[in-house]
């Protein structure tokens, strides 16, 4: 299964696992005959060899990922694998994935198992990547590589080191991260030599990134002396020693060798314009990435009219409040209204909280006129760490685990003059309840799912759900105010600006400033925030802001189809607990579970 790692992120709810790439109209790798009686033998031979399948791939990301393994409590034995050759093998591993997925009869399987089923054929399709979505991927910006470093960081912290042994081990794991540094390098030589460079818009931050790493992840790296206690004084010496050169040689060698790699020349080379079409094959790799990330077969011209057409419809929504409230300047003349107002200003963080807490009691109790059931762990609001929040625009939701049995959503609390609370609502609501705790620890707590699904996470669907979560309280009545109301909007019209700006960047030719333009009409972020943004669209991540506000249009589409298919059969309940019940899912899956379920209702 194509895992493409250069996505590992942290996001507003949790570093996600990106898996591979999807197609809207689902087609099973072989067909059988549908005429052909189905027999319990033929039922508990294709469910035997679908759960082997589903738990061999698990096994699979078990070994390849540091994360995975950090989150089951396993120990980490090595670091991932950056380059071509590695890519390559998962391409092969997907082709035999896809051999397997062929010899099993899928009108035997039922349930879960189905729906398994369908995420692996969805997951291993041959969508055609190749070389091109290797080198067309920059893992040396500000949003890529520095997280997974953090990732391996967590690892070396959480490495035993009560003998020679598991001190030797850390040994070779910082040399492990020292060799991802190299692959860096090499990476970027390869793309040199290609013609292919990061353009120099983005240069900068990338730079500047990899500095304070420079500077930062020695002192990280090295062990106090308590934690090596267990150790003879001469093992802790020869440790200390082995490791001052792993870090001076390799660590900080190899950020002198990135840094030097993306210097004067390589800026003298950079393009000026952003994107993926200016690469050769890169509107391929874009269309690719948009199936990805998207799960929908939908082309870039489609979602940037989508997104147009959203933005329009918003902002007349978003004037009508301003005439209800007799407001007579341009929509940025209130959005800066607002931003200033002080009844949206919080005074400490202690006020930050408590605002956050009126909206989560004012959803509670009407919880059961939606949903079947909730998620048993609870959930709570804390503060960032304070050293944390400089480089978190806000904050993200942490689901429950066995260190940390409560789901919490940690909100940044610094520059509170800055921060207008007029739309709260809508963030505690797509954060916490109803949206991702309650997708999250529902997933996690149905433990009739292997693994593999337990852990999977499509961001058109995390973020979908968390968006559609965050538009329930409107028909709730829970927007209690206009200004209220029109904050919802102010998170709906940011997403759907990035439908358009996202392809008009990657695919449709437009520039850098043209998109912070379009953005910064409609968004209440400020000028600085809307620059990394659109950089973060447009040479780090593209097609991944697109998944929010398609996730969310598909749920809304599934729900609306079927209450006009059900009529009064329709129960808000049951549709609720279909999408949630077994987990995420590719957008295509989940529909067909929906057309499942509305052909149930019908008979």
């Amino acid at each position: 299964m194509k895992i493409h790692r250069h996505l590992f992120f942290v996001s507003a709810i949790l570093v996600s696992l990106l898996l591979g790439a999807c197609a809207q109209k689902q087609e099973s790798p072989v067909s059988f005959a549908t005429d052909a009686k189905i027999t319990n033998s033929d039922k508990l031979q294709a469910t035997k060899a679908l759960r082997t399948l589903a738990d061999d791939v698990w096994a699979d990301y078990l070994e390849h990922y540091t994360y995975l393994r950090l989150q089951e409590g396993l120990p980490v034995e090595r670091f991932e694998d950056w380059t071509l050759q590695e890519y390559r093998r998962e391409l092969r591993q997907a082709q035999r994935y896809r051999a397997r997925l062929e010899e099993i009869n899928s009108l035997a399987l039922s349930g879960d198992d189905l729906i398994t089923y369908e995420i692996l054929a969805f997951q291993n399709q041959d969508d055609g990547s190749n070389d091109d979505d290797y080198w067309l991927v920059f893992d040396i910006t500000a949003y890529q590589a520095p997280f997974a470093f953090q990732t391996n960081q967590q690892a070396l912290e959480a490495q035993s080191l009560a003998s020679d042994s598991d001190a030797q081990h850390y040994l070779t794991l910082v040399g492990e991260l020292a060799d991802i540094i190299d692959q860096l390098v090499a990476k970027v030589e390869g793309q040199i030599e290609r013609g292919i460079y990061l353009p120099k818009p983005a240069l900068p931050s990338t730079r500047l990134t990899w500095k304070g790493m420079q500077s930062g992840l020695p002192s990280a790296i090295r062990v106090d002396d308590k934690r090596l206690e267990a150790l003879s004084v001469e093992q802790q010496s020869q440790f200390n020693k082995a490791l001052e050169l792993l870090i001076e040689n390799r660590i900080v060698g190899g950020f002198d060798k990135l840094l030097a790699v993306i210097g004067e020349e390589y800026e003298a080379n950079a393009p000026e314009t952003v994107g993926l079409a200016q690469y050769p094959n890169g509107l391929a790799v874009y269309k690719r990435w948009v199936r990805t990330m998207t799960t929908l077969d939908l082309s870039p011209e489609e979602i940037h009219q989508r997104g147009k057409a959203a933005v329009e419809d918003i902002s007349q929504r978003m004037e009508a409040i301003r005439v209800q409230l007799g407001f007579e300047g341009t929509a940025q003349e209130f959005l800066l209204h607002l931003k200033i107002d002080p009844r949206f200003i919080a005074a400490d963080a202690a006020d930050v909280e408590k605002r956050y807490l009126e909206y989560v009691h004012r959803i509670e109790p009407k919880l059961g006129e939606y949903f079947k059931s909730q998620p048993k762990a609870p959930y709570g609001i804390k503060r960032l760490p304070p050293g944390a929040e400089a480089g978190m625009t806000y904050g993200y939701y942490d689901g429950p685990k066995a260190s940390q049995p409560v789901g919490y959503y940690y909100y940044n609390a610094s520059n509170l003059p800055e921060r207008s609370m007029v739309w709260a609502g809508s963030l505690i609501y797509h954060e916490l309840l109803p949206g991702h705790h309650f997708h999250i620890a529902t997933q996690d707590e149905n433990k009739a799912l292997q693994k593999f699904r337990q852990n999977s996470l499509d961001t058109a669907y995390t973020e979908g759900w968390a968006e559609y979560a965050a538009s329930l309280p409107i028909e709730m009545g829970l927007y209690e105010t206009p200004e209220e109301l029109y904050g919802r909007y102010i998170g709906e019209i940011f997403l759907a600006a990035r439908l358009v700006v996202d392809t008009g960047m990657n695919a449709l030719g437009w520039s850098l400033e043209e998109a912070r333009e379009y953005m910064a009409k409609y968004a209440i972020q400020s000028e600085t925030e809307i620059a990394s943004e659109t950089l973060r669209y447009s040479t780090s991540m593209p097609a991944q802001a697109l998944a929010y506000r398609i996730g969310y249009e598909k749920i809304w589409e599934l729900r609306r189809h079927a209450e006009a298919t059900l009529g009064d059969k329709f129960d808000i309940r049951d549709f609720h607990h279909i999408v949630l019940s077994d987990g995420s899912k590719p957008m295509a899956v989940l529909e067909a579970k929906v057309e499942r379920y509305i052909a149930a209702e019908r008979d």
